[in-house]
């Protein structure tokens, strides 16, 4: 049997490489100013032409490359930011694999013009699909011009793809690289021009005015800044008012060692903080910077470095949950009034009383008949102007004491006759039904509740309050039902039947991830990924504590490394373990994600439906982490706010 496996051609292995460092022009404008930053450059201008895919250009006044650094520096693996292994562990620099500018070289048509100071005369490279074509002097300025032309030249099926794709599509995706970038380092002033309503001029500036850049002026009087510092972590920077949070369009940001990053555990921190403050559905603007010594985190996860490892990620979640509800109070700031809600709750006028009040003079005169006058002789009364329209019917005596009209006699005996004539109906007759005992009115315990767990047999009306509660009554009291704590109790209820089912269709992600374990995680780890493997996870073995996620769950698919740190974490605080804590709490993760993008409903019948979910799922008055989804007030607890 002859031999059949090669080693594939470096042109092949870097068009490979390429499709995870280069997927489409937006990630050319993040790589090549990522590039720029770590020449030490103070000025960087993007150029976009034909939404990117005809020509990207990065222009800095960095330190420059000398004529063979240029050369090198598009071979695959070639860098100057990593001497040795242990490199890895105190990285620096946004670049590291030596990987982008070879990718790049791969899938573009590259010219390349810098120089460094001490040389009077540049280099300029001719470069097309990792060839170089020419080198030659050129004059030019000390810094580097890269441009990259004709993305995707000569890898046909994903030109076609790339330009199956709207401009605005590629034209906002550049402009939120060049956002993250620029937010980033406010010391360096950037350009983006070529991009339409996205061309920005940015000066050095503080990070306030960079982010006001960035975002826009409507964030000028909405940022609270926030600060904290200790040994292992320090984060600063701001975030939104709760009255700027916004339904769709939060600018919401994290950096680490200047390093944008996604984390959904941490975004987690910061919903947690705002969940009483800002309306159901709306997300909050944050723009967080955290410094770790980099021997405490982990950015050599993947090639487009926004996935990073933390060593202690518990303790910062509970940083980040404290520092925004410190900056809270600090700020005086209270749950809010959504204003911009159209719908408002109308509250009838007070009719008033419907008997007619004698007025005193007749009153007097009456009782002057039957020698009960209460103004003695001699004394005068002066007449009281009528105020309101109608006649105040009190006089004041000379010595400035006050008669009140007398209460009118009630015949009991004709009350009484005419109330055995009364009959009522069945709504009627619930006025006179004998109310609950109370032994306090501070509150009421649901498990103390009794007959208040169960639904009313007939349909009450509900009210719509904040586009967040409900407003109806169970029993003989008032509730009050979170709506978003509500769709996450129907949720989790959803996910629990689909894993016992097993109907939920699985996914391989399209970049395998990789997770690591410390020595004293991976026992757990191993044990949880045994019982993760029954509900649609698949893990492959890398060695040393290595693993790949190479099968997941659809529904926690898009963030399943972070779901398994996540769990792994909880099991070893909470030393619990189990097929049934394994089910509970992915069930639980995968519905607090839904519930956080699920919009709720604002008519009548989409509410009796929510309704009708909730009080058929096995325990409708709280949580899975057992936070209360329904208050009650009862009729004395009511009364005692009008005492």
């Amino acid at each position: 049997m002859s031999d059949i496996i090669r080693l594939l051609p470096e042109s092949i292995a870097n068009q490979i490489a390429a499709g995870e460092v280069v997927p489409a022009p937006a990630y050319l404008v993040k790589e090549l100013v990522e590039n720029s930053i770590d020449a030490g450059a103070s000025q960087i201008q993007v150029e976009i032409v034909g939404a990117g895919r005809q020509a990207v250009s990065v222009t800095d006044d960095g330190k420059g490359m000398s004529p063979t650094d240029a050369r090198m520096a598009f071979e695959r693996h070639a860098t100057s930011k990593l001497q040795t292994i242990d490199d890895l562990q105190r990285l620096t620099t946004m670049g590291f694999r030596g990987e982008a500018l070879a990718a790049i070289a791969s899938v573009c048509q590259v010219e390349l013009q810098t120089r460094i100071a001490s040389l009077d005369v540049g280099t300029e490279l001719i470069i097309e699909g990792t060839r170089v074509k020419s080198q030659s002097p050129v004059a030019c300025a000390v810094g580097t011009t890269l441009k990259a032309k004709n993305i995707f030249y000569n890898t046909p099926g994903r030109r076609k793809h790339l330009e199956a794709r709207k401009e605005a599509t590629e034209l906002m995706e550049i402009w939120r690289e060049f956002a993250k970038v620029a937010l980033a380092n406010p010391q360096i002033a950037f350009s983006l021009r070529g991009a339409g309503k996205y061309d920005k001029t940015l000066p050095a500036s503080s990070l306030k005015e960079r982010i006001i850049g960035i975002g826009g002026q409507k964030l000028s009087k909405a940022l609270i800044p926030v600060s904290y510092e200790s040994a292992f972590c320090t984060i600063r920077g701001f975030i939104g008012t709760p009255s700027s949070a916004l339904k769709s369009g939060a600018q919401q940001y994290f950096f680490v060692n200047d390093r944008f990053i996604r984390h959904p555990y941490f975004h987690k921190a910061i919903s947690l903080a705002y969940e009483n403050f800002i309306p159901a559905g709306t997300q909050p603007h944050y723009f967080l910077f955290f410094s770790i010594p980099a021997e405490n985190i982990d950015v050599n996860i993947h090639p487009q470095k926004t996935d990073v490892r933390f060593i202690d990620e518990n303790t910062i979640f509970q940083v980040i949950l404290s520092l925004v509800r410190d900056a809270f109070s600090s700020h005086a700031l209270a749950p809010i009034i959504d204003f911009e809600d159209a719908s408002q709750v109308e509250i009838p006028a007070y009719a008033g009383r419907k008997d007619t009040v004698l007025d005193l003079d007749e009153q007097l005169a009456s009782r002057s008949q039957l020698g009960s006058d209460p103004l003695a002789e001699g004394s005068t009364a002066s007449s009281t102007p009528s105020f309101g329209g109608g006649r105040l019917g009190v006089r004041l005596s000379s010595s400035g004491r006050s008669y009140l009209p007398k209460e009118p006699e009630v015949n009991w005996d004709d009350l009484g006759e005419h109330f055995d004539s009364m009959t009522f109906d069945k709504e009627d007759q619930r006025l006179f039904e004998e109310e609950p005992q109370e032994q306090s009115t501070r509150g009421i315990r649901l498990s103390q509740a009794g007959n208040l767990r169960t639904r009313p047999s007939t349909p009450s009306s509900r009210l719509l309050y904040q586009s967040r509660y409900i407003v109806t009554t169970l029993g003989d009291a008032l509730a009050f039902v979170d709506l978003a704590r509500a769709v996450l109790r129907i949720t989790y209820e959803q996910y629990r039947a689909d894993m016992t089912a097993h109907s939920y269709r699985v996914e391989q992600p399209l970049f395998p991830e990789v997770l690591e374990f410390a020595p004293q995680e991976l026992p757990t780890a191993i044990q949880l990924m045994e019982e993760l493997s029954q509900v649609g996870f698949d893990f492959g073995d890398l060695g040393d504590g290595h693993y790949s996620i190479v099968e997941a769950p659809s529904f926690i698919a898009k963030d399943a490394a972070g779901f398994v740190r996540l769990i792994v974490a909880d099991s070893i605080d909470t030393h619990r373990e189990g097929t049934e804590y394994v089910h509970m709490f992915l069930a639980e993760v995968a519905a607090e994600s839904e519930a956080l993008q699920r919009v709720f409903p604002k008519d009548d019948e989409g509410l009796t439906e929510l309704m009708d979910q909730l009080f058929s799922s096995s325990d409708p008055y709280f949580t899975p982490s057992g936070k209360a989804i329904i208050t009650l007030l009862t009729e004395p607890m009511v009364a005692n706010f009008f005492n």
